[in-house]
């Protein structure tokens, strides 16, 4: 009895110091308000982006913030509206940052420019890494479907002659590969002055003439209809393979040489073996029947012991 009566006593005074603290809170609430104006939801950035990174949505979340405090040209939502919230990360997400980024900081406009228009290459690569272009046609890369930002594999057909028998190999030499431009079009091509009047004008127009080709990729800029007639691709390459792309290119030329676009979620690297004909056509073909090996005729066996019956030897096996 003593036990029950001390929880309930417990739970009682834990309910009224919970009501005593949301009240305070609640005081102390309106109080901010009065002061700095109502909350609205900011988009910040998650974690630290380095100048010239391109932000991913799950780099940016929604905070509130009070409104005197919100900086100018912030990227702003209704604070309890997810799907706008979502919306606005969208809206961010895919932009290049032209300054550095820190946890907790606002994202504003002026942030996502760069110096004149003009895109910096050396800026999007990363470190430790290279920027390397290869030459590309329809035929080898996917069409030109290929967008600056996108993700490829890069296979390579291989003929060589071993022990007097000429081989052929088709290879996947390297995996999950940024594509940093194609052409002169890099991945985070962002005009330099840009206000929410300007943008909101490119979106009604672009809706208006009903290009939707312009937003095929996450990193598009909605700024300018991507090109399909370039010729080459730039990708960013570790320094040891770009020694080997490069040994593949003069010693089997860019037509041996093919580009397979992957989905940009799909970062997994396997392990793939090299592809000849035999695996193709299998065992069940002229090629897989003529190798197969048949058991050696009776008469090349060694006998097992020899029978003797009278003057004639009889081998046994």
């Amino acid at each position: 009895m003593d036990k029950k009566k001390a929880l309930l006593i417990s739970s009682v005074f834990l309910a009224i110091s919970i009501f005593l603290i949301k009240s305070y809170v609640d005081a102390l609430r309106a109080e901010l308000t009065q002061n700095f104006g109502p909350e609205i939801g900011v988009v910040v950035a998650k974690e630290s982006i380095p100048e010239y990174g391109i932000i991913r949505s799950d780099m940016l979340e929604v905070v509130p913030v009070f409104k005197n405090f919100i900086q100018s040209q912030t990227v702003t939502v209704a604070l309890g509206d997810e799907i706008a919230q979502k919306k606005a990360i969208n809206d961010v997400a895919g932009k290049a940052a032209y300054v550095p980024l820190y946890p907790g900081e606002q994202i504003t406009l002026t942030k996502l420019v760069h110096q004149d228009g003009k895109p910096v290459l050396d800026k999007q690569v990363e470190k430790k890494m290279r920027a390397m272009t290869v030459a590309v046609s329809s035929t080898n890369g996917v069409g030109r479907f290929i967008r600056p930002g996108n993700h490829i594999d890069v296979l390579t057909t291989v003929r060589y002659e071993t022990s007097g028998v000429e081989q052929f190999e088709v290879k996947t030499v390297f995996q999950n590969v940024l594509v940093l431009a194609t052409g002169k079009i890099l991945q985070n091509s962002v005009p330099t002055k840009v206000t929410r009047e300007v943008l909101s004008a490119l979106e009604a127009k672009f809706e208006e003439q009903r290009r939707k080709d312009l937003y095929t990729t996450n990193v598009d800029t909605g700024t300018s209809r991507p090109d399909d007639n370039y010729t080459h691709m730039t990708l960013q390459l570790t320094p040891e393979d770009s020694d080997k792309l490069l040994f593949l290119q003069h010693t089997l030329g860019d037509a041996k040489l093919y580009y397979i676009l992957r989905n940009n979620a799909d970062t997994s690297v396997a392990s793939i073996e090299t592809t000849i004909l035999d695996q193709i056509l299998g065992p069940d073909s002229e090629l897989g029947r003529s190798k197969i090996k048949y058991p050696s005729s009776p008469s090349t066996v060694k006998p097992r012991y020899y029978d003797t019956e009278g003057e004639k030897i009889t081998p046994i096996f």
